[in-house]
């Protein structure tokens, strides 16, 4: 039904004679047997039938009301009813024309034939047809006398004329009603259908049958696309589904339309409606369509909701078909049903395997961290404390306290980047140093081995850096080499009064980052230490941590925290002080979260026994 198509009564020649045979209505192009192509399948009761009886009557001319397959339809009375019987107690039947026509002369007890000589009627019979656009349903029949004025007869024909429209406006209530009914309950299908398809596959296979049953179409297909728009080999989408249509169908790859026009304009989110393939210029290859025996087109775009097309809907008819607005608004409907259903379970789909990758990162952060030191060494005078915070669940910072001989190893260390790849290659420096670091005595030559293996193995953006010192217990004698990592803060506690700035050194000596140059060596740096000394490594996530404003930490504050707390309290342990700089961090950054992993060693010199 072509809802924007005039419903109309119009009247058109006469009909055969009164003893001739009944002709049916013209048809038209019908709207297919969705609604009905017949007067009866709208008539509800006989109210329409007995309403031309009884201006029948009041005109004292013969009038029925006519299918378009030349039966009548007459009402019939419902037993028990009152004489005036109300509208919701008619009920109709069909008879043949000749029957109709007798009973409507027999009700005006007048000859149906009358002879020359008396004649009352004209012979001809009028008609009032019934129209929906194009299609006739059916038709008021009447005769007029033979003797009326003008004036009676146009009264008489547009009161007819009114009537049908009446009839024809209520058939396009009732298909309106019906296409809506339609519409809502294709679509509550297709809802209901697709909540419970989890796989993008399923989704479009139920559309694409949705979308012939209801549409009544013969064949179809849905293509997607898979390589998305701009590809380099340049292809569109590909029929992935597909309904009566055949191999060699779906195996061309020249577009149908010339230039692909009718495929761009549906992939841009237009109804595009073809009547007839066959003989359309917009067609490319007409031959390819009748050899197909297809003929009518209707087509859309499926778009995501950000309207990005993913895909293309088609329907085909084998015979002529004019496809309707309301019809192409109800494939639109089912297609932004399934796009919309394919992009859901493609985030489904995404979704899980971005909790199934962040179960594994979890369990990855949970064995790094497990790499890190359970426990302090216990090595006097020396008392040691670190912070680790990574800004991912993995990170590239590492700490590390060694045992060695009774000397204290310290090592901390900065892979380039953050995440997954910065862990992997942590772990490997970690890993590295550590071996390194049990069999080679001289610190220099630890950092020159890890440094050689390391360039080997990565690529030139792969780069680590390291700060590395062993400690001697006995003598305060502390030993390090620096690798492109940010100088330690060593701090000199007086005991006879406050810290203050000039106590505060760096330890300079430094080499360049591991990994990026294999010949590098690495200077060796000494320093004495002496009781309440205080050596503070951490990483450029310290300096880099910022606020809302886009301030840095930096060295200035780092230096100002550190002796605050020494300040406040001269034998401050050493987890002490590593809570002091973390706080004046976060007091610093607020909510603002951190952009870089961080991480903070304290060594503590006690007093020798």
């Amino acid at each position: 039904m072509d809802a924007a198509a005039p419903i109309t009564a119009v009247e058109p020649a006469p009909a055969a004679g009164p003893d001739g045979p009944a002709r049916p209505l013209s048809a038209g192009p019908g709207p297919g047997p969705e609604w009905g192509t017949r007067l009866r399948d709208f008539i509800t009761d006989g109210s329409v039938a007995a309403l031309c009886d009884e201006l029948s009557l009041l005109l004292d001319i013969p009038i029925w009301l006519r299918d378009r397959s030349g039966e009548v339809i007459v009402p019939e009375a419902v037993p028990g009813a009152d004489a005036g019987g109300g509208a919701g107690r008619q009920r109709w039947a069909v008879v043949s024309e000749a029957a109709g026509r007798s009973r409507a002369h027999a009700r005006l007890g007048i000859l149906e034939c009358p002879c020359p000589a008396d004649a009352r009627l004209e012979r001809e019979t009028s008609m009032v047809e019934l129209r929906i656009g194009a299609h006739v349903i059916g038709a008021i029949a009447y005769r007029l006398p033979c003797d009326i004025d003008r004036s009676r007869m146009a009264h008489v024909r547009r009161s007819l004329a009114l009537l049908g429209s009446s009839v024809c406006d209520a058939c396009e209530s009732q298909i309106h009603l019906n296409n809506r009914v339609r519409e809502l309950d294709a679509l509550f299908r297709l809802s209901s259908m697709l909540s419970g398809a989890a796989d993008p596959n399923q989704v479009l296979n139920l559309a694409l049958d949705l979308a012939m049953q209801v549409l009544r179409a013969d064949a179809g297909s849905i293509a997607v696309i898979e390589d998305g728009p701009g590809a380099p080999d340049g292809r569109g989408p590909v029929i992935r589904f597909r309904r009566a249509l055949s191999e060699k169908w779906i195996a061309a790859t020249t577009p149908l339309s010339r230039g692909g026009l009718l495929r761009q304009a549906a992939m841009a989110g237009q109804i595009i409606a073809v009547e007839n393939l066959r003989t359309d210029d917009r067609i490319a290859d007409q031959q390819r369509v009748i050899d197909e025996g297809l003929c009518s087109l209707l087509t859309t775009g499926l778009l995501d909701p950000a309207s990005k097309p993913i895909g293309l809907i088609r329907l085909y008819t084998r015979s002529p078909r004019v496809f309707t607005e309301d019809e192409g608004e109800l494939l639109k409907a089912i297609s932004e049903h399934a796009a919309s259903a394919v992009t859901s379970a493609r985030l489904r789909a995404l979704r899980e395997q971005d909790q199934h990758m962040q179960r594994q990162v979890r369990l990855a952060a949970s064995v790094q961290r497990r790499m890190l030191p359970r426990t302090m060494p216990s090595i006097r005078p020396f008392e040691v404390a670190a912070h680790y915070a990574p800004s991912f669940d993995l990170g590239g910072d590492f700490y590390d306290f060694l045992e060695l001989g009774g000397h204290l190893g310290v090592l901390i260390g900065d892979v380039v980047g953050k995440g997954v790849p910065a862990a992997l290659l942590m772990s490997a420096v970690r890993a590295s140093l550590r071996a390194h670091a049990q069999d080679v005595y001289h610190i220099d030559e630890v950092l020159s081995r890890v440094n050689r293996s390391l360039a080997r193995d990565t690529l030139d953006n792969e780069f680590a850096t390291v700060w590395y010192g062993v400690a001697d217990p006995s003598t305060l004698r502390l030993t390090y080499c620096g690798a492109g990592h940010d100088w330690p803060l060593l701090v000199r506690v007086p005991r006879d009064r406050p810290v203050e700035d000039r106590d505060l050194s760096r330890l300079t000596a430094d080499g360049m980052a591991l990994g990026i140059d294999e010949s590098q060596k690495y200077p060796k740096g000494t320093a004495q230490l002496a009781p309440r000394d205080v050596l503070l490594a951490f990483t450029d996530g310290l300096h880099d941590a910022t606020n809302f404003e886009g301030k840095r930490f930096g060295g200035t504050r780092l230096r100002n925290a550190l002796l605050e707390v020494l300040r406040a309290e001269p034998e401050a342990s050493a987890s002490r002080i590593v809570d002091h700089v973390v706080a004046q961090v976060r007091q610093h950054t607020g909510l603002s979260g951190r952009s870089d992993d961080l991480t903070v060693v304290v060594l503590r010199v006690g007093e020798k026994k």
